[in-house]
């Protein structure tokens, strides 16, 4: 419905849909309404009704238009407000409040809503995964919405919001939304990060920065950096991030030493940056990825170079303690101490004198931006399984303070 309030219960078109005169597909209907048209929803199916083209299953919903028509739309292509109960945190301070993003969209009222069925796998329904998708919905003064996916679950996996950021990040007085996303695979179990950034332009809602945060060590299995590591600042985005590379593909000048090629990774601390363009309405890279060896720090009295990994190889040098070392290569074995496996990581070195060896990872400290207490944790005490390891950190930073942010809120 147009005006300045929402309907008591909105729902918005996520694409093109029809109006039907019942519940069912059986009726012809050349009624359609265009994605974004916002609904009153009236009332909705006790059960979900299976569309044999997704091979999911949805309730229908009757809807009152914005020029007043009420029918049946079927629940793949509408998304209807939560109740509060079920808001995330992180969004309930937005939930029905109505902002002034532009001059184009004053009044903005801020919504979450969902659209929900099941993947039709089994004969017996309460076998059949739930399936839901999440979304921010924006609806202007004029009824015209726009919406952003922000979470989901199904059978193939969960995407969950971890955090939600409304500020002015390219000093233009108008507000960007950023969203942290998380998404998890069934089958790997991985979790992957996004970090997504949209922007108000010309009276719609774009979207201008994507960054997958996630890293490797080898194919389905986590990286001990776990994720890219995204700073903030006014008009600039910087991404760092260590990466754990095949040795063929080592580009700095030092020489690495293959000793078991199935168990060792090379290291090197990678940083790229963004900037935003006023003339494209885009971020665009600021200069190409810069590559640099990784630095660590001796422990006290921690001081053999050794030339293989294991603690009976010849020594090649003596260390003096909290020497400054280049880290080149990570090389783990499985050994067996007590009757339980455990990972013992060493790391290939250069030492001030120039001299390369292995040492052990725990005698080191990592010195490497903002992953350094990431892996210096794992170095400590490694998980025998990766999949294992993992951190409850953001990875992302924002340098901007929250009172440089333009934005009216109307309650």
């Amino acid at each position: 419905m147009q005006g300045q309030t929402l309907p008591l219960r909105p729902g918005t078109a996520l694409n093109k849909v029809i109006l039907y005169p019942d519940s069912s597909f059986f009726a012809h209907s050349n009624i359609f309404y265009e994605e974004g048209t916002l609904f009153e929803v009236l009332k909705e199916t006790r059960f979900e009704h299976e569309d044999e083209a997704q091979n999911q299953k949805f309730k229908w919903y009757q809807v009152k238009g914005p020029d007043d028509k009420i029918g049946w739309i079927y629940g793949d292509g509408l998304a209807v407000i939560l109740p509060p109960e079920d808001i995330p945190p992180t969004l309930s301070h937005f939930h029905l409040k109505k902002f002034n993003f532009s001059a184009d969209l004053e009044a903005t009222s801020v919504w979450v809503a969902s659209i929900e069925g099941k993947d039709n796998f089994h004969e017996d329904d309460y076998l059949n995964p739930l399936y839901k998708e999440y979304y921010l919905v924006l609806t202007s003064r004029l009824g015209k919405s726009y919406h952003i996916p922000f979470a989901g679950e199904s059978a193939m996996g969960q995407s969950k919001l971890r955090a939600f950021v409304l500020q002015d990040l390219t000093a233009d007085d108008i507000p960007e939304l950023l969203f942290l996303k998380s998404n998890i695979d069934t089958d790997s179990r991985l979790e992957n990060r996004v970090v997504e950034i949209f922007s108000f332009q010309a009276g719609s809602v774009t979207k201008v920065f994507e960054e997958q945060m996630d890293l490797t060590f080898a194919p389905r299995e986590r990286s001990p950096a776990l994720f890219k590591f995204i700073e903030i600042d006014e008009k600039t985005i910087r991404v760092a991030y260590v990466d754990y590379l095949a040795c063929s593909d080592y580009s700095l000048m030092l020489a690495p030493k293959e000793f078991d090629k199935a168990n060792e990774k090379c290291l090197e601390y990678v940083t790229y940056s963004f900037v935003w363009q006023e003339a494209t309405q885009t971020y665009q890279p600021l200069y190409e990825e810069s590559r640099t060896a990784i630095e660590g720090k001796l422990l006290p009295e921690k001081g053999f170079l050794r030339s293989e990994p294991t603690y009976l190889s010849e020594v090649v040098e003596k260390l003096a303690p909290e020497s400054t070392l280049k880290v080149i290569q990570h090389f783990e074995k499985i050994i067996s101490q007590r009757g339980s496996k455990k990972i013992v990581p060493y790391l290939y070195v250069q030492s001030p004198s120039g001299n390369y060896g292995y040492i052990h990872a725990k005698d080191v400290q990592l010195q490497v931006g903002e992953h350094a207490t990431i892996l210096n944790h794992f170095y400590k005490n490694p998980p025998l399984n990766k999949q294992d390891w993992t951190l409850d950190t953001n990875f992302l930073s924002i340098k901007i303070a929250e009172s440089n942010t333009i934005l009216t809120k109307k309650e």
